[in-house]
């Protein structure tokens, strides 16, 4: 799975609570992200078994709206969503710490 940026924005907000489902809009607001590109990066996930998803049961009449479709991490979703957040953030702590050849003489005391 590439890790974009929008990619762990999603699977942070998904880790948030990460027992539960989550309709399409709904991570749109928690991630700030248009719908044009959760959408994609929903079905990437669902592709690569991180997530799975449904479809609401009632009809659009009923609630006077499309009906949802929900999504959820499954089990080893949750799993590689961890590591591979956890990589990211240690990639990008590595990144900010710059190369041992970048410390000036003397400043370590």
């Amino acid at each position: 799975m590439r890790m974009t940026l929008q990619v762990q924005l999603t699977l942070r907000a998904m880790l948030e609570r990460p027992d539960s489902q989550m309709y399409g809009l709904e991570l749109v607001e928690a991630t700030g992200l248009p719908p044009g590109t959760m959408y994609p990066i929903m079905a990437r996930l669902e592709n690569a078994g991180w997530v799975s998803s449904r479809w609401e049961e009632i009809g659009p009449e009923a609630k006077n709206r499309p009906r949802r479709r929900y999504y959820r991490l499954t089990a080893d979703g949750i799993v590689q969503a961890r590591s591979a957040l956890a990589s990211s953030d240690a990639r990008r702590q590595a990144r900010a710490r710059g190369p041992i050849g970048d410390i000036l003489p003397g400043a370590l005391g």
